[in-house]
């Protein structure tokens, strides 16, 4: 396997999520002057008919070097944090008034390697105040990375 099909095996996206029964979308784009990648009020799952607590999500969406998916979850993460950074007290006051969690999707075609984070960056995040979570997804079918790549595991 090169090195390019091994990087293409597993993709990241990276967002600052914020939720709780109280939370109002528009109130967290107006403390934090920016737009949601993601965002809604009170819904209910058509599928289980229970209640979907509100809840705002932000990539980093419209901004210089946003990529939807990323090779290497430390990119996505420092590209987010440059993007936050200036609204750090505000995102720690907004995580102490709702849940807030620094999410990670995980996308990956092979069982071989996984997410790595430098100390420095684990330091960065935890400064914030909120909790890192790592969802991870399994899959066959090529991701978008592959397709930017050209990667596949034949």
């Amino acid at each position: 396997m090169t090195q390019d099909k091994k990087i293409s095996a597993h993709a990241y996206t990276v967002e600052l999520r914020f939720s709780g029964n109280q939370l109002e979308p528009s109130e967290i784009s107006d403390r934090l002057n920016l737009q949601p990648s993601n965002a809604s009020g009170w819904s209910q799952s058509r599928s289980t008919g229970k209640r979907r607590h509100p809840y705002w999500a932000y990539n980093g969406k419209g901004e210089i070097g946003f990529q939807s998916e990323w090779a290497c979850l430390e990119d996505g993460f420092e590209f987010l944090l440059k993007n936050l950074s200036s609204k750090k007290l505000e995102i720690i006051a907004l995580a102490r008034q709702f849940d807030g969690v620094w999410w990670c999707g995980h996308f990956q075609a092979s069982f071989d390697g996984g997410p790595v984070l430098s100390p420095k960056l684990l330091t960065e995040i935890g400064g914030y105040e909120i909790p890192l979570s790592i969802d991870t997804y399994f899959s066959d079918e090529p991701s978008e990375m592959d397709e930017k790549t050209g990667a596949d595991d034949n």
